[in-house]
C-alpha cells in the first residue's frame, strides 16, 4: 500500500502539479506586468476595402441595430458592405438585415452536425467569392455586437500596416445587468488588459474571439474559403492560420466591441460546456501541432497558444484527479491516524485554494476594474460584488469544460440580454433612435443611435441567442426573388444603406 500511494504522490506532486502550476504561471506572469502597453497603430495612409460578414440565427430583435450601428461608422461608405447569413432562421431575420442594409443570404441545413457558425460562414464566403469582388480584408461581428464608430478604421491601420490576422478589445455592453454579467464581462476584459497587452507589445500573437475579428481577404483565397468548421471556428482560425500559414493574431487594443453577456448562471454553464469538446479536440490535434513546431521555427507564440489550449486538460484535471486524490490521502491518513501528515495536506489544499482564488482571481479583478474602468463605462461600486465572486467564475467554467468534454451538447436556445450597462446607456440618445432614418422593422428593436464619440446606446428587449459557434449552413430551397442557380436569396440594394 505505501508503494501505492508513493506512485499516487510522484504522478500529483511531479505530473499533474507541474502541469498547473505552468498553466497558472504564465496568466501570474501576464498579471505582473499589467504596466506594461499594448502596441498602437499609427493612422494609414490608405483606406481598404472590407466585408463585414456576421452569422444569425433567428436574431431578428438585434440585427438590424447591429446593421445599423456598422452603418454609423466614421469608415467611408463605399469601402464596406455588410453580408448577413440567415441561417436556419424561423424568424424573419433575413428580412430585417435586409431592410437595415445588409446583403443577405439565407440557408437551411437539417443536419444537426452543421449547427455550427462556421458551416454558415462557408457557405456565406462561397457566395461573396461568386458575387462579389474586390474586398481586401474580412471583420466578423455576430448578430448581437454593438462597434465603436472607429472599428473598421482602427482595423485598417493595423492592416495597412501589414497585419494579417487580427482581433480587437473584448468589452461587455451588460457588464453590470448582475453579477454573472460582470464576471462574464470582466473575464475577458482582464484577458485583453493583462495577456493581449504583453502579448501586442513584444510582436506576440494572440487567441482570437469571435466578436470583431479581422483578418486579410488573401486567406480566404487561399484556402478556397472558410475552413474553420468546429463547434468554436475562431480558436480553430487562430491555430490553422499560425500552423499553417505563419500569420499570428495580433491584438488591436483601439478596436472595441461589445458583447451581450449571459444573464444567468445556467446559461454561462451552457455556453462553455457547448465549446468545450471542440477546445479539447483543438488542443490535441492544432495544439500539440504548435507545441512542435516551436522547436523548428522557435517562436515564442506557438507555445503560448499551446498552453493557452491547454488550459483545458488542465480544467479536467482539476475537476476529475485532483479532489479524487486529496479526497483519498486524508480519508486514508485518517483511518490510518497518521494525524501529522492528514493536517499538513489538509493546510497545503487550503493554502492553495486561499492562494489560487484570492491572488489569481479576486486580485486580478480588482486590479483589471481599476484600471479599466474608464473603458468598461460602468460604476466601479456595482462591480465590487463582481470581483470578489469572481473565483466562481473559474469554478463554474472549469466543471462546464470537463462536463463538455466528455458529453455531446447540442444547440439550444436560450434568451440573448440586451441590456446595457449604465455607462453606455443614454435616454435622450435613445429616444433619439426610434425615429433614426425614418424606417421601422416588424418585430425589431430601434436602430442603434449616433453616439456623441464612445457613447453607445441600446434598447432593453429580451431576444433570442444563438451562440455563435452553433449555426447552421446549407442548400435552401428557391424563395421568391432569388437566383434560380443558387437558391439564395440577395438584396444588392440593401448595401447603400437605406
Amino acid at each position: 500500500m505505501e508503494r501505492f500511494n508513493e506512485i499516487l504522490s510522484i504522478i500529483n506532486d511531479q505530473v499533474l502539479l507541474t502541469i498547473i502550476g505552468i498553466a497558472f504561471g504564465i496568466q501570474l506572469f501576464y498579471i505582473l506586468l499589467f504596466f506594461v502597453r499594448a502596441k498602437t497603430y499609427k493612422k494609414a495612409e490608405v483606406k481598404h476595402k472590407f466585408g463585414i460578414v456576421i452569422p444569425a440565427r433567428n436574431e431578428a430583435e438585434v440585427i438590424g441595430d447591429t446593421i445599423k450601428r456598422l452603418l454609423k461608422s466614421d469608415y467611408p461608405r463605399e469601402l464596406f458592405d455588410i453580408f448577413v447569413v440567415a441561417d436556419n432562421c424561423t424568424d424573419n431575420t433575413a428580412e430585417i438585415a435586409r431592410a437595415a442594409g445588409a446583403i443577405v443570404y439565407e440557408r437551411s441545413d437539417p443536419d444537426p452536425k452543421h449547427h455550427r457558425a462556421g458551416y454558415a460562414l462557408k457557405y456565406l464566403f462561397e457566395k461573396i467569392r461568386e458575387n462579389h469582388a474586390g474586398y481586401e480584408a474580412f471583420i466578423k461581428f455576430d448578430a448581437d455586437n454593438l462597434m465603436e464608430l472607429d472599428y473598421i478604421s482602427r482595423m485598417n491601420d493595423a492592416f495597412d500596416a501589414g497585419v494579417k490576422c487580427a482581433r480587437g478589445y473584448s468589452n461587455s455592453k451588460n457588464i453590470d445587468q448582475n453579477i454573472i454579467t460582470g464576471i462574464s464581462g470582466l473575464w475577458y476584459i482582464r484577458d485583453c488588459r493583462f495577456a493581449s497587452n504583453f502579448r501586442s507589445a513584444i510582436g506576440q500573437g494572440t487567441m482570437l474571439g469571435g466578436a470583431g475579428m479581422m483578418f486579410s481577404a488573401e486567406i480566404i483565397e487561399k484556402h478556397g474559403g472558410w475552413d474553420c468548421l468546429s463547434a468554436s471556428d475562431d480558436t480553430e482560425f487562430t491555430m490553422r492560420r499560425l500552423n499553417e500559414d505563419k500569420i499570428k493574431t495580433m491584438y488591436v487594443k483601439d478596436a472595441v466591441v461589445y458583447e451581450d453577456q449571459p444573464s444567468t448562471l445556467k446559461d454561462t454553464f451552457k455556453r462553455y460546456k457547448r465549446m468545450a469538446r471542440a477546445l479539447n479536440s483543438l488542443f490535441y490535434t492544432q495544439g500539440i501541432k504548435s507545441f512542435f513546431l516551436f522547436f523548428a521555427r522557435w517562436k515564442w507564440t506557438y507555445i503560448d497558444m499551446f498552453l493557452t489550449l491547454m488550459f483545458i486538460p488542465v480544467c479536467v484535471m482539476m475537476c476529475t484527479w485532483l479532489p479524487v486524490y486529496y479526497i483519498y490521502v486524508l480519508v486514508y491518513h485518517g483511518i490510518m491516524g497518521n494525524w501529522a501528515i492528514f493536517w499538513t495536506y489538509m493546510n497545503s489544499i487550503l493554502f492553495s485554494l486561499a492562494f489560487a482564488f484570492v491572488t489569481m482571481f479576486i486580485l486580478q479583478a480588482l486590479l483589471a476594474v481599476a484600471l479599466e474602468h474608464k473603458r468598461i463605462k460602468a460604476p466601479v461600486k456595482k462591480l465590487m460584488p463582481t470581483v470578489f465572486l469572481f473565483p466562481v467564475f473559474m469554478i463554474v467554467y472549469a466543471a462546464a469544460i470537463t462536463l463538455g468534454v466528455f458529453s455531446k451538447p447540442k444547440w439550444h436556445q436560450v434568451k440573448r440580454n440586451v441590456a446595457v450597462s449604465s455607462g453606455l446607456a443614454d435616454a435622450s440618445l435613445a429616444e433619439a433612435a426610434a425615429t433614426d432614418g425614418g424606417a421601422t422593422y416588424d418585430n425589431a428593436t430601434p436602430a442603434a443611435p449616433a453616439s456623441d464619440e464612445r457613447d453607445l446606446a441600446e434598447t432593453n428587449v429580451p431576444a433570442a441567442e444563438t451562440d455563435e459557434t452553433e449555426l447552421a449552413a446549407s442548400e435552401p430551397e428557391p424563395k421568391e426573388g432569388a437566383n434560380a442557380a443558387d437558391g439564395a436569396t440577395v438584396d444588392t440594394a440593401g448595401t447603400d444603406g437605406e
